[in-house]
């Protein structure tokens, strides 16, 4: 599978599966199929069904890439330190390859104090690389200006809507 390499030089698989609403049969048949890259959050509940679908295939921990994000309530310094190892002990996981905050903060200074818990679990070496969802440029650079660790990922949810379905609705 093709790889791609971040700013610390980890790399990781280009394709990834969202395990958003996924069950464990679900994930289990991504990882018989060859996904290697694994994306949940604590928002979506279900962060205990890639350990049970890893039982039920064989699947070692070295040979997956497992990204976690922190929803909106975990935020803050010491909350996203307790949210870490909660996702942790629900992965029956020490490390995690990535961990994003899932949505910022309208609070600059909540989102500084939860990426600083974030650098804090990367420095001891709990987290190989920290990114950052649904944030916009404004957001973003905020981190970026008063960062240690440089996100090495950015996720965005985008929908695509059909231009013809706009047409039809006569929006252009």
């Amino acid at each position: 599978m093709k790889t791609l390499t971040l700013n610390s030089g980890l790399k990781f698989p280009a394709i990834g599966f969202g395990t958003y609403k996924a069950d464990v049969d679900s994930i289990t048949l991504a990882m018989k199929a060859g996904f290697e890259y694994f994306d949940t959050a604590s928002f979506y509940g279900n962060e205990e069904a890639i350990p049970a679908a890893m039982k039920a295939t064989g699947t070692q921990r070295e040979k997956i890439f497992i990204a976690s994000k922190l929803w909106k309530d975990e935020a803050g310094y010491e909350n996203a330190k307790a949210a870490f190892t909660r996702t942790l002990e629900r992965l029956e996981t020490d490390y995690l390859d990535a961990y994003f905050i899932h949505w910022p903060n309208m609070d600059p200074e909540i989102n500084l104090e939860t990426w600083r818990a974030l650098e804090e679990l990367y420095s001891k070496g709990k987290i190989k690389a920290l990114g950052l969802s649904n944030f916009l440029p404004y957001h973003a650079d905020i981190i970026l200006k008063n960062c240690k660790v440089v996100p090495a990922l950015a996720q965005l949810e985008i929908f695509i809507v059909s231009t013809r379905f706009y047409c039809r609705l006569g929006v252009h």
